[in-house]
């Protein structure tokens, strides 16, 4: 298995939630949905997370496979209003890690360097998330959300 169809796993519902992730201190809760999209070389993943029922974010993301440069390209955007560009590889059998780079990003992002990464637990739970490196230091885990397929 190769190119897109590689990230098959994804297509569904999901749900799951963090805590004291991402720069926030409490519980998370998250939900994506992942469908085939433009004839189907595109996967189109749909989130939001919530707080204390409150939306904190949602995000689109597209990605595909560059069968030229056997690479997965990402374009996330993010209702914080940047855009997250990402280029793709599996770091293992159960991991794509994507280096990003951001449009638009917000001032208190610059110096600092980022990957974003989704991990396949089993068949029926991932983990997506980010990684952030300030220059000349290594990278640390930001956050991860564990999400569980609700619909296939």
């Amino acid at each position: 298995m190769s190119g897109l169809d590689r990230l098959e796993f994804l297509v569904g519902r999901w749900q799951g939630e963090s805590e004291d992730q991402f720069g926030e201190k409490g519980v998370i809760v998250s939900t994506m949905e992942c469908t085939r999209d433009l004839d189907g070389r595109f996967l189109q993943l749909r989130g939001e997370s919530t707080k204390d029922g409150a939306v904190l974010n949602r995000a689109v993301t597209y990605i595909t496979f560059a069968s030229k440069t056997q690479r997965y390209v990402s374009k996330r955007m993010w209702s914080y209003g940047f855009i997250e560009n990402g280029e793709g590889t599996w770091e293992d059998g159960d991991t794509l890690v994507f280096q990003i780079e951001f449009d638009n990003a917000p001032p208190e992002f610059s110096g600092t360097r980022w990957k974003s990464f989704i991990r396949r637990y089993g068949d029926n739970e991932i983990g997506h998330g980010l990684y952030t490196a300030k220059e000349g230091e290594a990278y640390r885990l930001y956050g991860e959300t564990r999400q569980t397929k609700v619909r296939p």
